[in-house]
This record gives structure tokens, sequence and C-alpha cells, in this order.
């Protein structure tokens, strides 16, 4: 079915159902699935007034979940094919929002750009694409073009967390024949509640807690993301009060959780015991962030198999794996020597397992939709057990880049992508043990950036979320050097804690830390999922900055 179809069978069919907007006080807005049909539909009349067509682009990067949705369903009604980014105070900032603004911009060749309010710094070009929601055009009269399955829908603009964000084009097939595999493996049912604080300018947000909501005749609730960065209580109340039976929480959430509740000296009687899948991905998973958090939530009856692991990217629509629902989630400890010198997924057991063994949490098993394999850098398949390149392939993966050949040429082999992670299989579960472009190569051996930042989180100076690892190959010393980016550390114990760590590293991995950098917070730029953009602050060490906090 394409997008415009499903949501005119939730509205017909289950017209109880719809969307919960939680404010900041807690307090909700309903808004039915047969009112976003019909204030949609008012705004794509309003479109196809003005001059746009179907095939058009438009970027919606409105500051209300609501006005977004809205948005976003006028969009697929008329035809408009829009991405959806997150608003910058300024274009002149100089910000990660602003600068993909720019960028998106540009590739999208002056697209509508849909607003809450002006935009400061908007060069004449931009302010000519400009319009704000409040003053979008309404109409009751026209004709809605009628999609078809294979037509481009959406453009999902990737989280660049290895390299500039490019368009990732998906049809209404692709979206619906992904959002069917994740009814499948979260056997998902309009008795159902999902809950969700990632933003929707996140494959995550939109596509797992939005759209196939719909598609599955869901009832969903939505809080801002900032109001969840400020009080994380919130989504707990939500989960609690209104019985969210599937949420999601990456690293980057759990941790702040966590902070969250050591902060607090007494917690409400918060009951998730209706939570039967809480989604674990979108970024490499901490098993001991994840045991942490499990351990937190169990006093509030949350179950141990409700937490699931899972694997996925934007490429392949959304979801790739899941671990099975309601199954323990798999953690395996294998040794490290085998895993990074030869690249042999052998399993560490008894007195071993704590000496050199590394803790990875298995992600489940592909979706009815995916086909995986793990290839040699020839691109050859591999057995199991043995790490290698991911690729897949199936109906829910795009067909590649929005005018972008180069980029859709590299990443194919054929039929399939290539995912750019490094994992493998074992005992039927896949593995993810790093992305390709975050290894670091060391006395014969890769190291993945965020082992090595695991690794430093335990000593009590260091945060996850606020530690990044690099390498580079200094040509003047003519060796491979591992520099750690770190913020939270005053500069009288930056020289103690380059010390602790330098021990840390050589007692468990064999390896020296050559160089401790200290930043602020806001200096570690992010994606949208919270995955650290290493390459980013690798490239302006490069450029002579962080010179005043370099500690050797």
């Amino acid at each position: 079915m394409t997008l415009p179809e499903l949501l005119k069978r939730a509205a017909n069919d289950f017209p109880q159902l719809g969307i919960h907007y939680v404010h900041e006080d807690g307090s909700i807005q309903l808004q039915l699935y047969p009112d976003l049909l019909k204030e949609a539909e008012l705004l794509a009349y309003g479109f196809l007034s003005t001059g746009l067509k179907a095939g058009d682009k438009a970027i919606i990067a409105t500051d209300s979940n609501r006005e977004t949705i809205t948005c976003l369903w006028a969009c697929f009604l008329a035809g408009v094919v829009p991405t959806i980014m997150q608003p910058p105070v300024s274009l002149t900032d100089h910000s990660q929002a602003a600068t993909k603004m720019l960028n998106v911009f540009v590739q999208l060749e002056n697209p509508l750009l849909i607003l809450s309010k002006p935009l400061p710094g908007a060069s004449a070009e931009f302010i000519n694409s400009i319009r704000l929601f409040a003053g979008l055009p309404q109409s009751k009269n026209g004709k809605l073009p009628v999609p078809a399955v294979d037509d481009l829908a959406f453009i999902q603009f990737s989280s660049g967390s290895t390299g500039e964000p490019k368009g990732i084009m998906l049809t209404h097939g692709n979206l619906s024949s992904n959002m069917n595999s994740i009814k499948s493996g979260l056997q998902l049912n309009p008795l159902d509640r999902t809950g969700n604080w990632m933003p929707l300018y996140h494959d995550m947000g939109l596509i797992g807690y939005h759209l196939t909501p719909i598609a599955t005749l869901s009832s969903q609730y939505h809080i801002e993301t900032i109001d969840f960065i400020k009080n994380p209580s919130l989504w707990l109340d939500m989960m609690s009060t209104s019985h969210i039976s599937v949420t999601g929480c990456p690293n980057f959430g759990q941790a702040l959780v966590l902070r969250h509740l050591k902060r607090k000296t007494t917690l409400p009687e918060w009951d998730f015991s209706a939570m039967k899948a809480m989604l674990n991905g979108a970024e490499p998973i901490s098993v001991k962030i994840m045991e942490e958090f499990t351990a937190a939530l169990k006093k509030f009856h949350f179950h141990d198999d409700a937490m699931m692991p899972v694997y996925g990217m934007a490429e392949a629509t959304l979801a790739i794996s899941f671990t099975p629902l309601m199954k323990p989630s798999v953690v395996t400890c294998f040794d490290s020597e085998e895993l990074d010198r030869n690249h042999k997924a052998v399993e560490s057991k008894g007195s071993a397992a704590s000496k050199k063994g590394r803790y990875i949490s298995g992600v489940g098993i592909a979706l009815n939709d995916i086909c995986i394999r793990i290839v040699n850098e020839s691109d050859e398949k591999i057995p199991e057990g043995i790490a290698g390149n991911i690729q897949i392939k199936g109906p829910s993966v795009t067909k590649g880049y929005f005018k972008n050949s180069s980029a859709t040429e590299n990443s194919f082999c054929g039929e399939w992508l290539r995912t750019g992670d490094i994992g493998f299989f074992y005992n039927k579960n896949l593995y993810i043990s790093g992305r390709f472009k975050d290894i670091i190569f060391m006395n014969g051996k890769n190291y993945f950036a965020h082992d090595l930042e695991n690794l430093a989180c335990t000593l009590d100076e260091i945060s996850y979320g606020k530690v990044a690892f690099g390498g580079i190959t200094d040509p003047k010393a003519g060796k491979d050097k591992i520099l750690i980016f770190a913020a939270g550390i005053p500069d009288s114990k930056a020289v103690d804690i380059l010390h602790e760590l330098r021990v840390l590293f050589r007692k468990t991995l064999g390896i020296p830390v050559d160089e401790l950098v200290i930043l602020r917070s806001n200096e570690f730029p992010k994606t949208s999922s919270g995955k650290i953009q290493r390459y980013k602050i690798l490239q302006r060490y490069q450029q002579g900055d962080f010179s005043q906090n370099r500690y050797r």
C-alpha cells in the first residue's frame, strides 16, 4: 500500500485511534487519525493551489511534532517529496543543523521550506522558498494525485556519522515493506501503544514510531526531544501512565536516564509491566549501559526480556534485524585477541573472560524482508564466526542516493548494499563489531573506536557520550598515534587522568595512548541519534584546532 492509502485506512477503520502529543507539563493533546487526514488534506490542496506538483521537493523544519506530522502527510497526499530536518536557530551560527540545511537546500535545488518562524541569516534565495506553518494556504478544492508503489515518497538524509549526509531515496514500496516486517517482528496490533522521544528527523523516530503505528493501526505517543533531554521523567511517566507497550532508547538515552535516576532522591512508583519491546539500536550497543539500565527499571516491573537489541540503517528504510520478541538479549564474551587480530569470533569463558574478553550484544536475526551476508574485502561470502563487511538486500533497501550516482555506485555490489558496518554471525545471531571508517590500526591489529571508548569509561572521570577516540598517522614521527578527546575533565586533572588512561590501555590491550585533548561538551558533533561524528573532530584536530588543550 502507498502512504496515503495507509492513512485513509487507519482513519476509516480505526477512527478512535490517533497521535497523542505529550507536552512539557505532562498534558496530552490528541490528534485522531481522521483529524490528521482532514488537516493534511486541506494543506495538500493548498500546496497544489500554489502551483506545487507531484515530484516537487520540500524541507519540513518545524518546531513541534504536530506541525511536522501534519505537514508531512500534506506532502504525501499532494505527491510532494518531503525530507524532515532539525530547525536551526540561525543560518549564520555555523551549527550542525545550519550546515546540514544549507547542504540539503542546495542538493534539492531550492525546495519549499516549511518553518514555524522566520530564519535569521537567510539569504534572499532562502527567503523566497520559506513558508511559515501558520500561513500555509488551505483549500478544499482540487484533485490529489494517486501515487504508485514505486514512486519516490520520501528522502531521508543520512545522519553523517562517518561522512557528509546523503539523500536516501525511499519509495512507498520500500516503506510499506519494512513497516510490514516491523509489524511482524513486534507483533503490533490495534491494542498496542508506541511511545517515542526521538526526533522525527531521525529514521527511528519517524518511521519506527510514527509511520509504522499508522500502518499497523496502533496508537502512538510523542514527546518533544528537547523536553525528554531536560526531564527524562516525562518519558518514564508516559510509559507508566499510558501503558506503553513498544518504545525505543539507544545508549545515549539510556545513559541520560541513568544519570537522571541517580540524581533523584525519591522516585514515583512507575509500572512498566505493559512493555513488550524497548528497541535498543541506532548506535553500537553498550552492554554495560544496557545492563545497568535494565537493572534500574526492574524494580518498576520492567521485564528483562523486553529489552530488544536491534540493528538498522536509513538505507534499509529502518530495520534490518531484531532480537526475537520477548526473548532474552544475547550477550556473548569474545576473545579480543582473536577478534582484533584474526577476525575470528571465539567465545571467551571462565577466568579468561574478564582478562581478555569483549562483551558484545547480539542484534538478533534478519527481518523477513531482508537478506544479510558477511563478505571479505573481495565481496566474497565468508562463513559464520568470521568478521567481515555486512551487506544487505531486499525490497526495503533504497535503490540509491539522490543525485549522487558515484555514492550509489560505490555503495552497491550488484544487488547487495554495502552497509559500512563490520560484523559476524555466531550461533545464528548477528553481531556488529564496528564501523569500517571508525577502525583504528595499531600494532598490526584493528580496534574499533567505540570499544576503546567503552574501556575508557571504566574510569570514574570519563563519561559515556563525552569521549571519542581517533587514530592518525604522524608523518613527522612516522608512526600511528591514538588520540583521546574528552569533555568534563578539569585542566588541573588532565595530566593525572592521561596517566591513568595510559596504564589502563597498556595493561588491558597493550597499546599506547599518545595524547589527551580536552573539549567542551558542545564541541562533540553528533548525529540526530546521538552518535559521535569522530571524523569531524579529527578534521578539526588536523586543522590545528584544540592546540591549547592538548596533553602528551
